[in-house]
């Protein structure tokens, strides 16, 4: 196994990977630590991201939720441990991920942002093949932003704007979409509709998608499993209602004055 480590760029990623038949698995970890210098938020973390499933990732803030998500996609450097992936070849074909960074090109229009998640497909010539002019159009019809394509991104809310990032995300085709707090600073009908989007395309592509959120209420309504970082620096995995029911998200949050159960 190689440890993912001393990462600048993307196109630099060592990664570990551990073909498995049953296709199930699609990201664990074993024993991972991360956060920077050496300083470390989280630590000996064994989780699991399995196909055709939806894991928020929820903790209070600074706790290391944007830290673990760019770890796993190779932004950030281990600072221990092993990241393993199923499936084998370059992680920008592996993995994608939506961060909360803006795109600083205002006269960029929608369909051409989409384009870039073509990118690792491309030969040296940058020509868009009819595979990647498929992919382009089924990721438009997916996030249903087909009315945007001709749009400039500088036109875009904020929550239009998320659904073009998440369009740019599944046009690279991988099989697991990280997503770091895609629901934030948006209102509550955006915020529900990325979150169902999220849902049903798990369902309906069978894609490991793990988002880091805040959105407490949205999360047990639309998680299949909920990972609860601590202040011990350690992440609990379950299903929502377990958490509920054994105190963890009592413990993680320590709400004043509401009952959770």
């Amino acid at each position: 196994m190689v440890v993912i480590e001393n990462l600048k760029n993307l196109s630099e990623v060592p990664i570990a990977f551990n073909p498995r038949h049953d296709g199930q698995v699609f990201l664990s970890t074993k024993n991972l630590s991360v956060g920077y210098g050496n300083h470390i938020l989280l630590s000996d973390l064994n989780l699991e991201l399995n196909s055709g499933e939806l894991v928020c990732f929820m903790g209070s803030n600074g706790i290391g939720k944007s830290t673990l998500i760019k770890t796993l996609m190779g932004v950030e450097r281990p600072l221990g441990g092993e990241i393993i992936f199923s499936e084998t070849g370059p992680i920008e074909k592996v993995a994608s991920v939506v961060l909360t960074d803006r795109v600083h090109h205002p006269q960029l229009k929608v369909r051409e942002l989409i384009m870039l998640g073509r990118y690792p497909y491309l030969n040296w010539n940058l020509k868009l093949e009819a595979e990647d002019e498929r992919q382009i159009q089924h990721a438009i019809d997916q996030t249903r932003i087909s009315h945007l394509v001709d749009k400039k991104i500088a036109e875009l809310s904020d929550g239009q704007m998320q659904m073009v990032m998440i369009a740019r995300a599944l046009a690279q085709q991988t099989k697991i979409l990280l997503l770091d707090e895609p629901t934030a600073h948006l209102d509550l009908n955006n915020r529900v509709e990325i979150m169902n989007l999220l849902k049903r395309l798990t369902r309906e592509t069978n894609r490991a998608i793990l988002i880091a959120t805040h959105e407490l209420d949205l999360a047990l309504q639309t998680a299949d499993k909920v990972w609860i970082a601590g202040a011990d620096k350690k992440i609990k995995s379950g299903i929502p209602e377990d958490l509920v029911l054994d105190g963890s998200f009592d413990t993680a949050f320590q709400f004043k004055g509401y009952d959770l159960k």
